[in-house]
């Protein structure tokens, strides 16, 4: 028998941009929930970040964190062939990107080498890191507890990204956009991760994914089903509109559009 499996970004799909809420897809959260179809998280967040929302939201199944860096397979899991079993009560964790003390040095050569001036995360206080992404001190604390993945803004001229990714290029490295960050990690990627997600699955799948950004690409094209969801203004993407024209789009925004689209996907 065929499962089906949703992949999902978090911010701006599932999540509110702003609230971080998802009250509005809580009619497709239980109805996926019903139909004992898995809901993989796949985002940019870190593990300390996702671990408390997985659990909040009920899950069970694996989830992706910092843009493909790793797989988090949680013990709860059913269905997927986990490569080996997790130690000491907590998820088995499949490191996919690069460790992030390489990122952070990487990041300053790149910088210094294209004359480009950028912050990382590892350059903020926490109160510096809260007042930048709205978090609160204790969700700002979270979000720096990264592994492998480097979130990144540039100072100054935005024309630098290009330069930037060039360089990153030439170290087998990889910078992408998130919406509120530039990202520099390694050759691994969402789809990378979901691919490899796929190919543990213990039967046959039709694949489902929701994202809103640049790098939900990959993702995206991984799987048989891509819905688009549109940003906060009603427009989807352009890299993405241009990359998937004929993939399916959410009727609005955030997890209002999350929620309409995955309750189609189940109809």
């Amino acid at each position: 028998m065929t499962a089906l499996v949703v992949f999902t970004d978090l911010d701006g799909c599932l999540l509110d941009e702003a609230t971080g809420a998802f009250e509005a897809a809580r009619p497709a959260l239980q109805a996926l929930g019903r139909a004992e179809v898995p809901l993989v998280l796949c985002t940019s967040k870190s593990r300390a970040e996702v671990e408390p929302l997985h659990r909040q939201l009920g899950l069970e199944g694996p989830y992706v964190v910092e843009n493909g860096g790793a797989i988090a397979i949680p013990a709860s899991a059913r269905g997927w062939k986990a490569p080996v079993a997790p130690r000491g009560g907590g998820p088995l964790v499949v490191p996919l990107g690069v460790p992030r003390a390489r990122l952070v040095e990487a990041l300053a050569e790149i910088a210094a080498e294209v004359g480009a001036s950028v912050r990382g995360f590892a350059d903020l206080t926490l109160e510096e890191l809260a007042e930048r992404t709205g978090l609160t001190m204790e969700a700002a604390g979270r979000a720096a507890i990264r592994e492998y993945d480097e979130p990144f803004a540039i100072e100054g001229d935005a024309a630098a990204e290009s330069a930037l990714a060039a360089a990153a290029d030439r170290r087998g490295l990889r910078v992408s956009w998130g919406g509120r960050f530039h990202h520099l990690t390694g050759p691994a990627d969402k789809g990378r991760a979901v691919r490899q997600l796929l190919a543990l699955h213990a039967g046959p799948v039709v694949s489902v994914a929701l994202g809103d950004s640049a790098n939900d690409l990959t993702m995206l094209e991984a799987v048989d089903r891509p819905v688009l969801v549109p940003g906060a203004d009603g427009t989807v993407a352009e890299v993405l509109a241009r990359a998937l024209p004929s993939a399916e789009r959410a009727p609005g925004p955030g997890p209002r559009g999350w929620n309409e689209a995955v309750l189609a996907v189940l109809r």
